[in-house]
């Protein structure tokens, strides 16, 4: 079965400023994502704005990105969400539309046992085909509940499609932990961007990066490097990278993703879904302003 690796970028939702879906710029972020050599592309995620989306949408968007995508890049969708029956609705849905996988993010909100999770994931594994590769996605300072290594073995042992993890707190003996699973055969992409090259030293596959979608060409670049066996350049630019993202991934990153999208002329407006806010103007230049005094598109610089 496929599997993500490398840099794969969870794609930001371009919207109006009706707050309506611009899916031109959508196509216009995937052709640009596609154009610095991302290994994979990711709708729907949380940097997606996916909890504030309907089901319809998310299956437009997918649709939108498969369309752009035209077979170039791997495309895995993020179909969790609040009920089993819509999780499954949207697993479907994407293996019909022609996604190489799906991510399945934990349901919010209330606090489940380990049970439920359990059954929920075996759920929604069941709910595709056998050959239909799963990510589970781990991000509990969001969603309230939580992927231990324990669940995340239970859940490996019996839903043979499910083939890896993101996980997106920032833990890396539980990230060391994941990659134990199935004697080491669990593919285990970091969700923390400033983990990527430890992650990838320790033996883990990727990245599922947020700010990705504004400097791609940072985290392909340390990919490369990695690959390349120039692990000093990889460890410099990650340096780089992580000072880059103090800014970017700060608070109101989803409107900071877009503002830096639209700076690069990728999309046309920045606009986020109510009731995300969106920077006032101060707020934006400042954040410009740091990012250009760090050589934000300059990848030689370290």
């Amino acid at each position: 079965m496929k599997r993500m690796y490398g840099v794969n970028t969870p794609i930001s939702c371009p919207m109006n400023e009706a707050g309506e879906v611009d899916y031109d710029s959508l196509k216009s972020l995937c052709n640009f994502l596609i154009e610095k050599d991302v290994d994979g592309l990711y709708p729907n995620g949380s940097t997606g704005e996916m909890s504030y989306l309907t089901t319809e949408e998310r299956k437009r968007i997918l649709e939108c990105v498969l369309d752009a995508n035209n077979g170039r890049k791997q495309v895995f969708c993020m179909v969790g969400a609040q009920t089993t029956a819509e999780t499954i609705e949207l697993a479907r849905h994407a293996q019909d539309a022609g996604a190489d996988g799906i991510g399945v993010v934990t349901p919010s909100y209330f606090k489940l046992d380990q049970q439920e999770l359990l059954t929920y994931f075996q759920q929604v594994a069941a709910s595709v085909a056998e050959d239909f590769p799963i990510y589970l996605y781990g991000i509990p300072q969001l969603a309230v509940n939580d992927i231990t290594p324990d669940l995340a073995e239970r859940i490996a042992r019996t839903c043979p499609n499910v083939v890896g993890i993101k996980y997106s707190y920032p833990d890396m003996p539980r990230l060391l932990q994941l990659m134990e699973i199935r004697e080491g055969d669990f593919s285990v992409l970091a969700g923390p961007d400033d983990l990527f090259f430890a992650l990838l030293a320790s033996g883990g596959d990727g990245t599922i990066s947020g700010n990705s979608n504004v400097i791609p060409e940072h985290f392909v670049e340390i990919y490369r490097a990695f690959q390349a066996g120039n692990y000093e350049k990889a460890r410099l630019l990650q340096a780089k990278t992580n000072r880059l993202i103090t800014y970017i991934s700060g608070p109101n990153h989803m409107s900071r993703y877009k503002i830096g999208l639209k700076e690069r002329g990728i999309i046309k407006c920045s606009a986020v879904r109510k009731p995300l806010r969106d920077l006032s103007p101060e707020e934006e230049h400042m954040f410009l302003e740091q990012i250009k005094a760090l050589d934000y598109l300059d990848v030689t610089k370290f």
